[in-house]
């Protein structure tokens, strides 16, 4: 297996899209190295700030939970 699709298969294992992968592809592929770790780190950003979203979600959620359990 070659670094390419080592590397395609973390990024769709990691839920990064296809347009997002294409990107990394093409940067990955024409041996811009430090736009291509830029991206990445843009990649992780991303997913780390939905975590955060749903992080929000469970909490109003949550709290939601204790409301209704103190009425």
């Amino acid at each position: 297996m070659d670094g390419w699709t080592q590397i395609r298969e973390c990024m769709e294992d990691s839920g990064c899209s296809a347009t997002a992968t294409r990107r990394a592809e093409n940067l990955y592929q024409t041996g811009a190295v430090e736009d291509f770790i830029r991206y990445l780190r843009a990649c992780r950003c991303d997913a780390l700030e939905a975590i955060h979203e749903k992080q929000k979600q469970l909490d109003r959620l949550d709290r939601l939970i204790r409301d209704t359990k103190n009425m």
